[in-house]
């Protein structure tokens, strides 16, 4: 099974460079998970310690998690299937 890997240096660099704190972080991915997944805002002190976790280890982080801080950051996720071989239904024969 393939899995999510995500070089944390690159989110520490961003999260670095924005000169945040991990509450403002916290603040922004609140606002994101209520506007792209239709969650109520929650506290971002309820969110710090996921927040932190994204940042220091975003490989053992839950997806959705991951995505949010992304985008809180102003970052954007990338999907790429390499080699897809489009077939019609009249080229596969049952």
């Amino acid at each position: 099974m393939n899995e999510l890997i995500v070089d944390k240096s690159i989110l520490r660099s961003r999260f670095e460079t924005l000169g945040w704190t991990e509450y403002r972080l916290a603040k922004e991915t609140s606002r994101v998970r209520a506007e792209q997944l239709g969650e109520k805002e929650k506290s971002p002190s309820s969110l710090v310690t996921s927040v932190s976790k994204v940042i220091e280890n975003p490989n053992t982080s839950q997806f959705k998690n991951v995505e949010a801080v992304i985008k809180a950051m102003g970052g954007e996720l990338v999907i790429r299937w390499p080699q897809v071989e489009v077939v019609s239904h009249e080229e596969v024969k049952l």
